[in-house]
């Protein structure tokens, strides 16, 4: 069969990060290992690649593979009604967070054949298994959304268990082996900043155990990894075969299993990779200790990222985050004394949160030791408890809100009201000499020159003066 797979992400000042799309790559090799010189398949990215070049590439497809977020609801409709009418006879199945977010309300929207729902490979694959040979019904595969009447969900699918075994390398040659490869080294990644152009994102874990009422829970809530030797593997294969340095962690927890995350960077020593490594995906702050820290420093972390989100113990009972804030400081201050960018994630106006407790937030960052922070607005997503307890199950999605507008007004702050601190945050947060000094230590200096430099201060800029967008 001839298969693309299309990640669909309109560009955006609000997010301007763009990255490999790792999970189409797993979903790629996955195909290719259980149907072994059985299809052709191309990857394509509409956050990189001109709609038309895309279009044109798909006229040919029998089955296309759409996946997308609900940041990009309003965005996807329009692509997936577009891909129809130039391609009339290829199979269209849509993927990514949308669809395990939104189970029942798939059709009201999008124009496809089904969905597939959580941890993708198997499903995935027993779909093209079914176009390609029509003898399994939709109601057979586990994991997938198909119509009969209305939308009907075939249940969740078992985790796969042992992913050293099950998984293979994703695909990396689609993208690497490609002119696209290009149009990501030029743009800003999700890492604060990189020392080398080339780069690819890895995901050694799937699952996090923790139950944060604001998150999705596609991976299951329970963690499963790669070995450490599975995770330098991939490393050294990039590294030897496409001369890539710079490595980004997307792991939820990446840090969960402190053993393995001392192993992993102990082979990484003993093998003297001369990598760079980024964790822009927020590691789990109270389950980092100073050694893991060092040792994370001497096998190459360039940049961490602190996942905190609010400072008041009530608001960390209330999400079920429950951080623990004993050692959260000493750990920041070890990342910087090893010479680790280190950034704080943080979110405002969480369910109930008073004003007193979102500026309690934004003064612990202010006076953190942080070099950077991120700060977003709570945004309820459907498929996630803080959109059922806080604004109704029964309440359609909003497709199309990003991390810094929403019309949901669950803390004790109206929406333009927290729109405005965020605003103050940003001012108070960066506007500190030693800070700004701070930061430029870190950085690479043909960073501060290059284009992607630029992008990060357009995105704050865009961040303080940021007009309301349409959403669906």
């Amino acid at each position: 069969m001839k298969i693309s797979l299309l990640k669909v992400r309109e560009p955006s000042v609000d997010i301007p990060e763009v990255t490999p799309p790792l999970g189409l790559m797993y979903l790629a090799g996955y195909l290719r290992k259980y149907r072994p010189g059985r299809d052709h398949i191309n990857i394509l990215d509409l956050s990189v690649q001109s709609e038309d070049y895309v279009f044109e590439k798909l006229k040919e497809a029998d089955l296309i593979g759409l996946s997308s977020t609900n940041r990009d609801g309003l965005y996807l409709k329009r692509i997936m009604n577009h891909v129809r009418d130039i391609n009339r006879n290829c199979s269209v199945i849509l993927g990514g967070p949308i669809v395990s977010s939104s189970l029942s309300e798939l059709y009201d929207h999008f124009n496809m054949d089904c969905a597939v729902a959580y941890e993708g490979e198997q499903t995935l694959l027993e779909v093209v298994e079914k176009f390609d040979s029509d003898n399994l019904p939709f109601e057979a595969i586990k994991g997938l959304v198909y119509k009969n009447g209305s939308s009907q969900f075939t249940g969740r699918r078992e985790t796969i268990e042992d992913l050293d075994d099950a998984i293979p390398f994703p695909a990396w040659d689609l993208v690497l082996e490609n002119p696209l490869s290009e149009e990501y080294w030029k743009r800003k990644s999700f890492a604060f900043f990189r020392n080398e152009r080339k780069y690819m994102g890895l995901f050694t874990s799937r699952g996090c155990p923790y139950t944060c009422i604001y998150c999705h829970d596609i991976f299951a809530k329970r963690f499963r990894a790669h070995s450490a030797e599975r995770v330098v593997a991939e490393i050294e294969y990039l590294n030897s075969k496409f001369g890539i340095r710079d490595f980004e962690f997307y792991d939820d927890t990446f840090n969960f299993d402190k053993d393995r995350t001392r192993k992993i960077c102990d082979l990484l020593i003993e093998e003297k990779l001369k990598i760079n490594m980024y964790f822009p995906n927020g590691l789990r702050a109270d389950r980092l200790e100073k050694d893991i820290i060092e040792k994370m420093a001497r096998a190459g972390t360039k940049v961490m990222c602190f996942a905190i989100e609010t400072v008041s113990e009530r608001l960390q009972k209330l999400l079920r985050r429950n951080l623990k804030f004993d050692n959260i400081n000493e750990m920041i201050e070890v990342a910087v004394k090893n010479g680790i960018h280190s950034e704080g994630f943080f979110m405002l106006g969480h369910p109930t949160e008073t004003k007193e407790e979102m500026l309690a937030t934004i003064d612990f960052a202010a006076k953190s030791p942080l070099h950077s922070a991120a700060f977003s607005i709570a945004i309820p997503q459907k498929g996630t408890e803080l959109f059922s307890k806080y604004i109704g199950e029964q309440t359609p999605q909003s497709f199309g809100q990003g991390y810094y507008v929403y019309s949901s007004a669950i803390s004790q702050l109206q929406p333009q009201e927290v729109r405005k601190l965020l605003t103050h945050t940003f001012v108070k947060f960066y506007l500190r000499p030693l800070r700004i000094i701070r930061i430029l230590k870190t950085f690479p200096v043909r960073f501060i020159f290059s284009r992607r430099f630029l992008v990060q201060i357009f995105k704050w800029l865009d961040v303080v003066f940021h007009k309301k967008r349409a959403t669906l």
